[in-house]
């Protein structure tokens, strides 16, 4: 009798691992794009933080100030993101077992991955752009 439901199940446990393993891939493809739409934003505004601090102001107002853009964007993200979860969750509301399509406790789950992820790609970006710009050598670049 228990082999007998092994193997009933197991369909439903592949296409869960499947799943799974897809979700894990779409989180590490988001995180890194978002790393990257950072880093880019952040490159270029490479000489106004050269500006910036040759005219004398404190490298933790420059991160401050690209700290804030990145809040911002991260912000309109989830303004667009959390409405378009929930009405892309009904469309597939048959396969979702357990849970409604509106699930407070998985959408604040999610949020909480979100903001992760977009933590991490904005430390890495602060640690790198306006830390490591020199005055000089960002008004000679063009």
């Amino acid at each position: 009798m228990e082999a007998q439901v092994d193997r009933s199940a197991s369909d439903e446990r592949a296409l869960a691992f499947l799943a799974i393993g897809f979700s894990a891939l779409a989180l590490i493809l988001a995180a890194v794009g978002l790393y990257g739409v950072l880093a880019y934003s952040t490159e270029q505004r490479t000489r106004e933080i050269g500006v910036r601090l040759a005219l004398g102001a404190q490298r933790s107002s420059v991160i401050g100030l690209v700290l804030r853009e990145m809040l911002l964007v991260a912000g309109i993200a989830t303004v667009v993101a959390l409405p378009s979860t929930i009405a892309l969750a009904r469309l597939f509301r048959s396969q979702l077992y357990g849970v409604t399509f509106a699930d407070p406790l998985t959408l604040i789950y999610a949020r909480c991955i979100y903001r992760r992820d977009g933590s991490a790609g904005r430390k890495l970006c602060l640690r790198a752009a306006p830390a490591a710009v020199e005055p000089m050598n960002a008004l000679r670049t063009e």
